[in-house]
């Protein structure tokens, strides 16, 4: 027999069996007990929540010989059929793959005959919002007046994309994320079934990493079974997930503590020369100061909150040091950062300088040994400032500094500028993915792309005023856009003028004046 996944081998088969939808399970075995089973259900929730499994549960509930019942049988015809596949009244649909007008007028001539195996016939609609408008629109006066045999059932991930005449004509129940307390017991009763150890501590990390998808938590154990052949441990969770230990970030909140920024850059080093993924580390980086956060607010609760027990401790410890202002503000910083990662191309520096603002906060004077080094640079620094003398070099300093801080207010920036310019435009924004925000000298801002094909869409009138208008909305200025192209050798190829700027520039060295076509000033 072909090996299954631990996923379709756990896949529970009675309600009895579910974990963490208690609310939903309750309700779907009174309305059986009681016969008032509605005609059309729609589950929601995340992915791996147990949508498709409890509709086939329903479906065998329904359809049971000894039923309709609280629980199906599972041993009966009719149970055994349905959880195989074979009975031809229950039909599981793909929305994603069946989404057009025609597969649904294909059932609704369907439904209008009686079930030939079983007691009643069961529609699962699975991604139901993928369905096309006019799909829904086929669909809906089924779905108000469906047969007295047929029973719909409606999963979807996305509930706010659908129309809400669908919604309205269904008995809707969201399915919850599943406590990581019951993904934690389902695990170990797995790894009890296939003759296994797992230490607690690897058994948290992959309850905590499957973020309330028990479906992922058995596909992560899986992948961990698959690499080690003894005991599990946190090492193997670890290797397999890509991730770091907690003690990383115990370790860099009390080097934080210590105001020791270089400890800091070497826990970073670490990390790099690992070849860890910087993306990931920052999620464990936020799930880690959230932990703080709920400790410092909750004291020993914290445990209702999905903080692991043996972590109390050391929590609590740091949490105090810190205070719940410098948590949040820490939170800020990583909540930023994460944004910023999906953008650059240079993460390690990304979270150098995250770190550097962990450290030294606006309003904050930089540890001593931090401005030590600093004030052993300051003579350097006076020397070279001597050399510009006069006004026209207190005036080139000046200038420079704003150009400064305008180009890089927009390069802090750029993550969130390019979101509004999606809203506005997504061929603007295609364009801009194969581009980089330059200097912001006299506020015109430089756009370098590695191609003259980008650089010349870019040059449109559209594609200007929506990244203009987005620029000023995110920094208070309306920027010119001069578009380069930036060339193999790393150097800046000549942009091309403006039509307007080289009109300027004529009137400006020839005295002119402007007239148009028919010769008027």
């Amino acid at each position: 027999m072909a090996y299954q996944a631990l996923y379709r081998q756990w896949r529970p088969q009675t309600f009895a069996e579910f974990a963490g939808q208690e609310h939903v399970i309750q309700t779907l075995q009174n309305a059986l007990e009681q016969g008032r089973v509605a005609h059309a259900y729609l589950f929601c929730g995340s992915r791996g929540t147990g949508k498709t499994s409890a509709a086939k549960i329903l479906a065998k509930a329904v359809n049971c010989e000894r039923g309709p019942a609280r629980e199906p049988c599972n041993v009966c015809p009719a149970c055994t059929g349905i959880q195989e596949g074979r009975v031809i009244d229950v039909l599981e649909i793909d929305a994603a793959s069946n989404r057009g007008i025609d597969e649904i007028r294909e059932l609704r001539e369907k439904v209008r005959y009686a079930p030939v195996e079983v007691r009643r016939k069961v529609y699962i609609i699975d991604e139901v919002h993928m369905l096309t408008m006019e799909a829904c629109n086929a669909l809906l006066k089924t779905l108000e007046e469906p047969p007295g045999q047929a029973l719909f059932i409606l999963a979807t991930t996305e509930p706010h994309k659908l129309p809400v005449t669908i919604i309205s004509r269904c008995q809707r129940l969201d399915f919850r994320l599943i406590p990581p307390e019951a993904i934690r017991e389902r695990l170990r009763e797995v790894l009890t079934a296939n003759g296994r150890e797992c230490g607690e501590d690897a058994l948290q990390l992959l309850a905590e990493e499957a973020a309330g998808s028990l479906r992922d938590g058995l596909s992560l154990l899986e992948q961990v079974l698959a690499y080690t052949s003894g005991a599990v441990t946190v090492e193997d969770v670890l290797s397999v997930l890509g991730a770091v230990s907690r003690d990383v970030f115990s370790h860099l909140t009390d080097a934080l503590l210590q105001d020791n920024l270089a400890e800091a850059l070497l826990i970073l080093q670490d990390v790099a020369a690992s070849g860890k993924d910087f993306a990931h580390f920052t999620q464990q980086a936020i799930a880690y100061y959230r932990d703080l956060m709920v400790v410092a607010a909750c004291g020993q609760e914290a445990q209702q909150l999905g903080v692991a027990q043996n972590w109390v401790g050391n929590l609590k410890r740091q949490a105090a040091a810190l205070g719940l202002a410098e948590i949040g503000r820490i939170l800020s910083i990583l909540h930023e950062l994460r944004g910023e990662l999906r953008w650059t191309q240079r993460p390690r520096l990304s979270w150098e300088l995250a770190l550097f603002n962990m450290f030294v906060p606006p309003g904050r004077e930089a540890p001593s040994h931090i401005q030590n080094r600093t004030e052993e640079l300051l003579p350097a620094v006076r020397e070279q400032a001597a050399a510009y003398t006069g006004r026209e070099a207190g005036k080139t300093v000046r200038q420079g500094q704003s150009a400064a801080d305008f180009g890089s207010k927009v390069l802090k920036l750029w993550p969130r500028i390019l979101e509004d310019v999606k809203q506005a435009s997504v061929k603007t924004h295609a364009v801009l993915l194969a581009a980089e925000p330059g200097s912001g000298k006299d506020n015109v801002l430089e756009i370098c792309f590695s191609s003259q094909f980008h650089c010349d869409m870019m040059q449109e009138a559209e594609n200007i005023k929506v990244l203009q208008q987005a620029v000023e909305r995110r920094t208070g200025v309306r920027p010119k856009i001069r578009c380069l192209v930036q060339g193999d050798s790393g150097q800046t190829a000549t942009p091309r003028q403006d039509p307007e700027e080289i009109i300027h520039s004529a009137l400006e060295i020839f005295d002119g004046q402007l007239i148009d076509e028919s010769g008027k000033i």
